[in-house]
């Protein structure tokens, strides 16, 4: 029988489902379990984050009649005054739908904390992410400190390695983890045994570790330290809950950071250790665990692979013999025979898909602006080489195209030449899929500290913005018209009208016959279950939309079904030999 936890892991989750690989495996909070008990320490985890799940609490008719009028929204969306009609008819339907999710997950906060008091559990653990899921975040902790007075709470995840200490701020949150928190967290669980009350304890981590936000990794500038950190990475020991309801596709640290690590608007520059290297024979004894488990496709998690050590790892999963699919992060470059030729042996290893971060066709926006160091010329035959490579040995590999539209501008360029050099970038690339952003002045970057300099004002000041921007449930499938005011304008355009012109150039790349925001992930597992041309990438795109616009599951469980398949048929080709 187990003991008590000494730490309860949560995996914060929203009431709709946002983009279809939210019910990935969950990783990062396994590989905190993973080491902790090498370390003689216990941790549970709750991760409601799944595939069915996202319909608890909801009524079959009420997902069944939603699903109806959206099918029947998207037949309709280009007669105006018919769409418009069904939008308000179904806007009951989604709001009773919206308040049922709320409860129920209201519901799971109270089963939580009922928990946590049962068991005396000291700490939780929370991962934090954007939106409404970082609200649910805060009520959790909110009941917990209530209910709970003597629990730690511990937050971590993406939403600290952006927003940093302001998570703190106006939240019950005690301290927070910027960065990997497997070590840090020993430390904290082990001084927290030592330690009767929670007072105390506080008082000794912020005498000893410097402050209630703890920076580890690259976020804390120690460069030695995460080159030993990847030396001795946690390979995660997936259990068979862990597996339940999920997406079979792992999370893989190839490194840490980004080669360029100076654009102006990306919030990974708080990462200020350059890029760092994970080494190449533990990538792939970690891809050997996996296919071990029957789990065969692999994103890569670094903010940018560079190409060197992505042939690095490529030809030693071709010396393994290792029959897996990936995707990762590419950055534009100038391309030489030699990038050819990496890309050959990448895509020879089963590299299906990448995601390239072009921001802008203008160069003049790229250079003064993004400071994204590449030229419109880099993206496109950087796009190029990847494609004449896949072509040369008769291999799919899918590009995905990113691009932040509108965006701040340069003195004497007006916004209408952006959108024109961005359509112009679009159609010499012709990426498979396009994401278009809005501008997001995050903190601590160039955007955010110099806010006035590139044309960013805040109504309620900066402070006010960030947390509104925090708890802001961006999904670009919601009409414009039902946005809030985020408090912020560029160039004196209010935030709707900022969503309203990214929606201009999504709608161009649509109307031309590419699928938009279609994931990496995505775009590599529904190639391997036969998913290949680019009528079948918009009527996945389509069906997708259906399930997240709905609240239903129908065909996120499908197509889940499908890619867990070929995931296990692809790892006994390994396994079996």
């Amino acid at each position: 029988m187990n003991p008590n936890p000494d730490i309860l892991l949560i995996n914060s989750y929203a009431p709709r489902q946002r983009v279809v690989s939210d019910a990935a495996l969950e990783n990062s909070l396994v590989i905190l379990r993973t080491f902790l008990a090498h370390k003689g320490l216990y941790a549970e985890i709750v991760d409601d984050q799944r595939v069915s799940t996202l319909e608890n609490g909801v009524p079959g008719w009420c997902l069944q009649l939603l699903k109806a009028a959206t099918k029947l929204l998207m037949k309709t969306y280009r007669l105006k005054p018919v769409a418009g009609s069904l939008l308000i008819a179904a806007w009951p339907l989604h709001a009773y739908a919206l308040n049922c999710r709320r409860e129920y997950m209201r519901n799971r906060i109270r089963s939580i904390v009922a928990d946590l008091k049962a068991r005396n559990i000291p700490m939780v653990g929370l991962k934090l992410w954007y939106g409404e899921a970082y609200t649910w975040s805060r009520e959790l902790a909110a009941e917990i400190k209530r209910h709970c007075p003597e629990t730690v709470i511990v937050a971590g995840g993406p939403q600290v390695k952006v927003y940093g200490d302001i998570v703190l701020c106006n939240s019950d949150f005690d301290l927070a983890i910027m960065g990997p928190g497997e070590e840090i967290l020993e430390k904290l669980i082990t001084l927290r045994r030592q330690t009767l009350y929670k007072e105390i304890f506080l008082e000794k981590v912020v005498e000893t570790l410097g402050g209630r936000l703890l920076k580890t990794g690259g976020f804390a500038g120690d460069s030695q330290d995460v080159i030993r950190g990847l030396a001795t990475q946690t390979i995660p020991d997936y259990g068979d809950a862990d597996f339940d309801d999920k997406i079979l596709f792992h999370t893989i640290v190839d490194g840490v950071g980004c080669s360029w690590n100076n654009c102006n608007f990306c919030s990974h520059t708080r990462c200020t250790v350059p890029f760092t290297p994970r080494p190449v024979e533990d990538i792939i004894t970690e891809i050997k665990a996996m296919l071990q488990r029957g789990v065969a496709f692999f994103r890569f998690s670094s903010s940018e692979t560079p190409v060197e050590h992505g042939r690095k790892i490529a030809e030693a999963i071709l010396a393994h013999g290792l029959n897996i699919r990936y995707s990762m992060f590419v950055r534009a470059t100038k391309v030489t025979e030699e990038t050819l030729a990496a890309y050959r042996i990448m895509i020879q290893a089963g590299l299906r898909a990448v995601f390239m971060g072009g921001e802008t066709g203008h160069d003049g926006v790229n250079r003064d602006i993004m400071n994204k160091g590449v030229e419109k010329k880099d993206i496109v035959n950087t796009i190029a080489a990847i494609r004449l490579a896949s072509d040369s040995i008769g291999i799919s590999c899918r590009i995905g195209l990113s691009l932040i539209y509108p965006c701040p501008l340069p003195a004497g360029i007006t916004l209408d030449e952006v959108f024109q050099a961005n359509l112009a970038l679009i159609d010499e690339s012709l990426p498979d899929t396009v994401i278009v952003n809005p501008p997001g002045p995050f903190p601590e970057t160039k955007w955010y500290k110099e806010a006035d300099k590139f044309g960013f004002t805040f109504s309620e000041g900066a402070a006010t913005f960030t947390q509104n921007f925090m708890e802001y449930e961006y999904s670009i499938y919601k009409p414009v018209e039902f946005w809030q005011d985020l408090g912020s304008s560029l160039h004196n355009m209010e935030s709707k009208a900022v969503l309203k012109e990214t929606g201009k150039l999504r709608a161009y790349a649509a109307g031309i016959g590419i699928p938009t925001d279609i994931s990496d992930e995505y775009l590599m597992m529904t190639e391997a279950i036969g998913l290949r041309s680019k009528l079948d990438l918009v009527k996945f795109k389509q069906q997708t939309l259906i399930d997240i616009i709905s609240g239903s599951t129908d065909y996120t469980r499908e197509i889940t079904a499908a890619i867990n398949a070929a995931s296990r048929r692809m790892a006994a080709a390994y396994t079996n030999k």
